[in-house]
This record gives C-alpha cells, sequence and structure tokens, in this order.
C-alpha cells in the first residue's frame, strides 16, 4: 500500500504517521453502540441469553447497513447504457465512508477455577464519523473532537462471565451464575506526535454487579510501510461491587459448595497489549492481537480463581470502505 493511501487512515504529523484509530477488539472492557436502553432494559428481566441477544442486535444492524446502500442504487435512475448513476454511485460511497467490516476471532484463558478457556469467532464492524463511532465491541457519541483530543459518551459491552454449569470442578458447579453486562461511562482521548493517551470511566447499567471500572491506557503505534505496530501498556480498577459480583462467595454459595466465605474490596489489574495490523491493498487488511493481563490479590485470593493472568489472542480479516 502506497504511503500516501495509508496516511489516509492515520493521523498526520510533521514527518510521520501514527494510527489514529483501530477499530477492531476483543478486549473484555468494552461493548457495542447498537444496543439501545428499551432493549436492554428487557435484558435485564432474563439475563440468561445475553450473548445471543447481542448477536441479534448485530446481525440487525449488519443487514441495515448491507441493505442501505442497495436500495440507493436500486432507486436510482439507470443511463441509456444501462449502468447505474454516478451520483447514486457517489451517495453510497458516502454513506459508506469511515466503516470497516470483517470477521475475527479469539481465544481467552479463563481465571475460574475448573472453566476450559473461551472462543469467540464472530462478524466484525467498525466505523468512525464526524458524530459517532464503533470500534470493536464499542461504541460512543463525540462530544467533543478536533485533531489532538476528543471527549466521547460509550456504551461498551462487558463480556466477563461465570457460568457455574461449564466448571469441571464439583464446588464451583453449585455457585450462582455471574453475567455478562453492558457498561456506560466517559472517554477521553489525547493524540500527540509521542502516542495516544487513553481514559475511560464507566458502570455497570443493567445492574448485575453496579460495579464501576476506569481504565488507563498509553499507545505509541509505529506505521513501517504496509505493517502498524501498536503496543499499549494500562492498568484498570475495578470497585469492590464489581470485584464481589463476579468474585466474591456469599454465605449461602458456601454453605451448598463448601468454599470459603469471600469478600474482596476493589482491585487493579495492569494490561500489556500488542496489536499489528497489515494492509494487503488499500481496503483489505489483517490483524493479530495480544494480550495479558494480570490480577492482583484481591482476585487471586478468591477461592473461586486458579490464576493470576488473563490472555486473549485476536485474529482478523477486515475490508475498509
Amino acid at each position: 500500500m502506497p504511503k500516501t493511501v495509508l496516511c489516509n487512515r492515520l493521523t498526520t504529523f510533521p514527518g510521520f504517521c501514527i494510527v489514529r484509530e483501530f477499530h477492531t477488539s476483543f478486549w473484555p472492557c468494552q461493548g457495542s453502540s447498537f444496543c439501545h436502553m428499551p432493549v436492554l432494559a428487557g435484558l435485564q428481566a432474563n439475563p440468561l441469553p445475553l450473548e445471543a441477544h447481542m448477536r441479534r442486535l448485530f446481525a440487525l444492524f449488519l443487514f441495515l447497513f448491507v441493505l442501505t446502500p442497495g436500495l440507493v442504487l436500486a432507486e436510482s435512475p439507470a443511463r441509456n447504457d444501462g449502468s447505474v448513476d454516478p451520483a447514486a454511485r457517489a451517495s453510497v460511497s458516502s454513506y459508506l465512508a469511515g466503516f470497516n467490516a470483517g470477521i475475527g476471532g479469539s481465544w481467552t484463558s479463563n481465571e475460574y477455577k475448573g472453566m476450559s478457556s473461551d472462543g469467540t469467532f464472530l462478524p466484525l464492524i467498525g466505523y468512525e464519523g464526524e458524530h459517532f463511532y464503533l470500534r470493536g465491541v464499542s461504541g460512543g457519541l463525540h462530544l467533543f473532537k478536533n485533531e489532538w483530543f476528543e471527549f466521547n459518551v460509550q456504551l461498551s459491552y462487558l463480556s466477563q462471565h461465570f457460568y457455574a454449569g461449564n466448571s469441571d470442578s464439583w464446588a464451583m458447579r453449585r455457585l450462582d451464575d455471574r453475567y455478562s453486562s453492558m457498561l456506560a461511562g466517559l472517554n477521553a482521548r489525547l493524540l500527540s506526535p509521542y502516542g495516544i493517551l487513553s481514559v475511560t470511566g464507566s458502570m455497570d447499567v443493567l445492574g448485575y454487579s453496579n460495579g464501576v471500572i476506569v481504565d488507563g491506557n498509553y499507545s505509541y503505534p509505529i506505521v513501517l510501510g504496509r505493517l502498524s505496530v501498536i503496543p499499549t501498556v494500562g492498568v484498570q480498577w475495578y470497585d469492590a461491587n464489581y470485584t464481589d459480583y463476579y468474585y466474591g462467595v456469599d454465605f449461602g454459595e458456601s454453605r451448598r459448595s463448601g468454599l470459603s466465605e469471600y469478600d474482596p474490596s476493589g482491585s487493579v489489574a495492569p494490561y500489556g497489549q500488542v496489536t499489528a495490523r497489515f494492509g494487503f491493498t488499500e481496503n483489505w487488511s489483517a490483524f493479530a492481537s495480544f494480550r495479558a493481563l494480570f490480577l492482583d490479590k484481591e482476585v487471586t485470593n478468591s477461592p473461586m480463581v486458579e490464576t493470576s493472568e488473563k490472555y486473549t489472542i485476536g485474529l482478523g480479516l477486515m475490508y475498509g470502505f
């Protein structure tokens, strides 16, 4: 891919370019903006199939995304030679500008006792617009945005969960399930020639944990021709509500399972991440990512937990419009 083409997707500074956005992510602290609150309110009363509802909402969004440009072309008048009106093509191109779509898969190790690793294969979609965005499993609205700074209100999918029936441990199977949820909060990002600094504060809006998560990270994108490499370091803070919901053991669970009662306070988890993306053409690219998150003693002291690290690997193929 010529450098001039690559830089169209980057923020340009004197003498070099750095990646402004990277739209694909599997990290569990983020989620989707196409879910709206009436749907989410219905999900709260029926918590088990949240992942299924997420897939259906995504499928509906993807269907509408694909259908709309087709309808524009179908309704546009044909020219005498049977070709499509250039104005209609321009309208479709304008509609699709900023969108990325593709497929991807991820593998995540599991910190809970007796639980196997989680694998996911799913369609991906990303969008960067003037007023809103979709980034991996997160989406939001720009309250303020310029070349160097943006401040956003954001809705995210939290994939953290524990389904007791999937554990190989007799004691763990006697515990209550812990469910995935949605997070709502604020995000601030500072973009400079020295890297990208991002801070996000969010809260569980479905009421499962009523927990609060704060994430801060720094990344320094490196562009080497068609290859972009983005190393990231960060830290996440979870309040006592979050940590207790996902890792605590109450009196009733202790009696049923024989595990000790456990009532943790807030916890901190530093992490490191490397994401690489290679552009085959102006539109097609592939990405790979690796992330390691390190749980602190408030989590690892839980009788539910057997490891202090959590690893995620992601792979995917994307098409940028």
